[in-house]
């Protein structure tokens, strides 16, 4: 740890942001509660869950960017094996959580009842391509598949 005045100050900068990240997501979490308890009072929830999950998610993912933050400022200024593995520790919740609500939303998205409804364009239908024809004279003969022989590679049978 630094020491000195300026040590002092980047340690509270450091526990403010840490404090920060975990105020976000606690809120984020009972702010979900609430959400999830009205639905459920209004006989909705069923329809509004992935909705309030997602939304929670959202949430809890800003509150790791802080922790993120104030976890890269703890390995730079101090060379501790522990500080780099919180680091790791907390870049790997937040990719697996930014991922999560990813696949969740593409699955919404192509999962949703109303085909206008998906946020996913149509494919474009493209002619294929005219493919000139061969035609085989008296003297050729069909080329031989040697492609099954070599996907055996030495096996008799």
């Amino acid at each position: 740890m630094p020491v000195g005045t300026m040590g002092r100050y980047v340690d509270f900068l450091i526990q403010l942001i840490q404090f920060a990240g975990v105020a976000v997501a606690s809120v984020a979490v009972l702010v979900a509660v609430v959400r999830v308890a009205v639905a459920s009072l209004a006989g909705e929830r069923s329809r509004r869950m992935t909705t309030i999950s997602v939304d929670l998610a959202r949430t809890v993912l800003i509150g790791l960017d802080l922790l993120l933050v104030s976890a890269a400022l703890q390995a730079a200024i101090s060379i501790q094996k522990a500080d780099f593995i919180r680091l790791g520790v907390v870049a790997g919740l937040r990719v697996a959580l930014t991922l999560l609500v990813s696949f969740e939303l593409a699955f919404r998205a192509d999962t949703a009842s109303d085909p206008g409804e998906s946020r996913w364009p149509r494919p474009l239908r493209r002619p294929a391509p005219a493919r000139p024809v061969t035609r085989l004279v008296s003297g050729d003969r069909p080329a031989e598949n040697v492609w099954p022989d070599r996907a055996r590679l030495g096996r008799h049978g």
